[in-house]
């Protein structure tokens, strides 16, 4: 059986809808998938049902942004208890801040045809996936496509301002209300800091332990096979879980690799403890 763990629907940043994913992971032969939207569950509104309608297992999951060194991490939450007040609150609030008002706020004085009012009140079919802010910015004139929005305003307006908390927490908090919660918290996708610091990775691997993370997303699109294998290596001797997935956002990131099943992520490369 393959898995795929680390996939985003319609609910956050991607075009695919939950029953779309599961069709996509079924012919591609994928048997055990989790949805980790950016800082929501809802998706696991519909996941549930059409899993069972088609014969796929799948696990619960949340991608998530934590505090360490100062720097923001992604981290993902696998099988805890929905109803846990504590992580719904802490979803929450990151959700409220994925919105993303300060963006809006931050290109008002460009575009004064904006409003935070009026953005808080607009809506679009939720069927076109992607970001609320970069509909709006297609909506009010501010880039003639969605493409060009999500290619543009981010880097001129994601600076930070007095509206932007993002409910951020450090990663021992962050380790420790999962696990309250009865999920087990895992780094995802570390191949960007093995190459930025490649003789000290396995080193900040085991402080990122000590703050109590219980696996690391060892397998990932663009993962060279050396940080693939020292990943692998340190969860093994560790005694932490193994994951992997294609962290596919449908047809707005058709980088190579980054689909429902590219990798070939077998149940026997994985160590799922507590997960599945």
């Amino acid at each position: 059986m393959k898995a795929d763990l680390h996939i985003h629907s319609i609910y956050s940043d991607s075009s695919r809808s939950p029953e779309e994913i599961v069709a996509l992971a079924k012919k591609r032969k994928v048997g055990l998938l989790s949805i980790c939207d950016h800082a929501t569950i809802d998706a696991y509104s519909v996941l549930p049902e059409i899993c069972r309608d088609n014969g796929m297992e799948y696990v619960m999951g949340v991608e998530l942004e934590v505090l360490w060194e100062g720097e923001g991490l992604h981290m993902l939450a696998y099988n805890f208890d929905k109803d846990n007040e504590e992580m719904k609150a802490f979803i929450d609030k990151q959700y409220k801040a994925v919105a993303c008002e300060y963006i809006v706020y931050n290109m008002m004085r460009d575009y004064p045809q904006m409003s935070l009012e009026e953005y808080r009140r607009f809506s679009y079919p939720k069927e076109k996936g992607g970001w609320k802010y970069l509909h709006y910015a297609v909506a009010k004139g501010a880039a003639k496509t969605y493409e060009e929005a999500n290619e543009t305003i981010y880097c001129r307006y994601g600076t930070p301002n007095h509206l932007s908390d993002f409910g951020e927490c450090n990663m021992t908090d962050f380790c420790r209300m999962v696990r309250r919660a009865g999920g087990v918290p895992v780094l995802a996708h570390p191949g960007y800091l093995y190459e930025r610091y490649p003789d000290g990775f396995a080193a900040m691997l085991s402080e990122m332990r000590m703050c109590g993370i219980e696996g690391i997303e060892c397998y990932y699109p663009s993962h060279s096979k050396d940080v693939t294998d020292v990943c692998v290596d340190f969860c093994k001797k560790n005694n932490m879980r193994i994951t992997g997935g294609c962290d596919c956002h449908g047809e707005f990131d058709k980088s190579e690799g980054f689909s429902v099943g590219a990798l070939d992520i077998s149940l026997s490369m994985l160590d799922l403890r507590g997960i599945l």
